[in-house]
């Protein structure tokens, strides 16, 4: 895909598209040239016409509440395309029957994903209809560079100063760090939401692995310098700090960005009569730790929850995290459970998914650990933990312990295993006995 930032997300009342020069390592995907994409504002319905019953039996569902099962297995489906590259023009389109589409994936773990991805994509795009194109954050050039380019916290501090000074953060200079980590912010029309998910690790070198592997081996802590005033002494994840920051401003200003126009009209101030849409946070393993500093921070974001002189209706933000490691300290996991009340956040784990059993609590050096010589790690968020397909699943509610045997389990020590189940989130939903046991917080 070319890249670049092509053009600023059209809101969905039809505005013209904001102009912005081209800046390298970012991209705005347009739609497909479809007559019915070229609409203002995206499409006038939620497009079928790409899509059979057969791909996509449960599309017509009213999805509302994300934790919920059907809500958790549409945003499973879409958590685990973004592997795929989503940067392609027309990918996000419902309407575009995605011949054109490149799913190759050299050297890389996508086929145990999904062995078609084209099915994938159609049925993703059914549950989660897009209104307008997305915002594809795309660092990655490929085999690049080997190490990561990370932001500084002054850097990540100055953008954010920036959005909140209402600049538009795509029409500034800036600073493009290559290959540390990819991101979509997606407006939906059916469900309501704002969607801000996260591509996980790809063990392909030739997509990022290298630069990946080196934030995921960044397990020292440090305290988190972006935190939300609740979890100000928050400890977290050295690596998965850093390649957030780096596009902490971009995403949020994004995000932001839709919800305020959505909850007003920026031309006569006045409220808009309907509720603002809820914000939704969803990745998979890297992405699921990444989606969890950025719910965490969205759910104090003012931009977000809105303001008394322009509307008291805050928007619900929710997380939910497929395969996702251990992220933060027990100060974090205090934060996130007890002093975030706009945010609901919910963990699901795959049968001995080893890669969210990690990073364990223990030593480590000081110089990479903000000179301690311990590190904790504690999960947060309420978790859902699916044994083997057709046995009940498990849960915990925030705040309580894992369940016995989460991390005792061992199926963890067998690598296949390990890895299948990491890998397959995209269809674990289609049994039965999960759905029907599914908890209801």
């Amino acid at each position: 895909p070319p890249r670049g930032v092509a053009a600023a997300p059209r809101v969905a009342r039809g505005e013209a598209p904001r102009p912005t020069p081209r800046v390298r390592g970012f991209a705005s995907i347009r739609w497909a040239a479809t007559p019915s994409s070229r609409r203002p504002g995206g499409f006038s319905g939620v497009a079928r016409s790409a899509l059979s019953s057969a791909d996509a039996p449960d599309a017509l569902a009213d999805i509302t509440d994300p934790h919920s099962f059907e809500g958790a297995r549409a945003l499973a489906k879409l958590a685990m395309l973004v592997y795929w590259n989503a940067g392609q023009p027309g990918f996000w389109d419902p309407e575009h029957d995605g011949s054109a589409l490149d799913f190759s994936t050299p050297l890389g773990f996508e086929p145990l994903i999904a062995a078609d991805p084209a099915a994938l994509r159609r049925e993703a795009l059914s549950l989660l209809a897009p209104a307008e194109p997305a915002l594809w954050l795309d660092p990655d050039p490929g085999l690049g560079p080997l190490s990561p380019a990370f932001a500084t916290p002054e850097q990540s501090a100055a953008a954010v100063a920036a959005r909140r000074a209402r600049r538009s953060l795509a029409t500034e200079a800036k600073e493009t760090f290559l290959g540390v980590s990819r991101a979509a912010v997606v407006r939906l029309r059916n469900p309501d939401w704002i969607v801000v998910c996260f591509r996980g690790t790809t063990p392909s070198p030739m997509r990022g692995l290298l630069r990946e592997g080196q934030v995921n081996s960044m397990a020292g802590q440090e305290r988190w310098v972006e935190a939300p005033e609740p979890m100000r002494e928050a400890r977290v994840h050295r690596g998965y700090a850093a390649a957030y920051r780096s596009i902490l401003a971009d995403v949020e200003g994004a995000a932001a960005d839709w919800a305020r126009r959505s909850a007003v009209s920026s031309q006569t101030l006045v409220r808009s009569s309907k509720p603002p849409p809820r914000v939704v946070v969803v990745g998979h393993s890297l992405g699921g730790a990444l989606a969890a500093l950025c719910a965490a921070r969205l759910a104090h974001d003012e931009d977000i929850l809105g303001s008394t002189n322009i509307d008291p209706l805050k928007p619900k933000v929710s997380c939910v995290t497929f395969g996702q490691p251990r992220v933060g300290d027990d100060a974090f996991r205090e934060g996130v459970d007890s002093r975030s009340p706009a945010l609901r956040y919910t963990r699901v784990v795959r049968g001995g998914d080893v890669f969210a059993r990690v990073p364990t609590s223990g030593i480590w050096l000081p110089s990479a650990n903000g000179d301690r010589l311990k590190v904790t790690y504690a999960h947060a968020g309420e978790l859902v933990w699916t044994q083997e397909n057709g046995v009940k699943p498990v849960f915990a509610k925030k705040g309580e312990d894992a369940p016995a045997g989460f991390n005792s389990d061992t199926r963890m020590l067998n690598p296949l295993k390990a890895v299948g189940d990491h890998a397959g989130y995209a269809g674990f939903f289609e049994d039965q006995e999960t759905q029907r046991h599914w908890p209801r917080f």
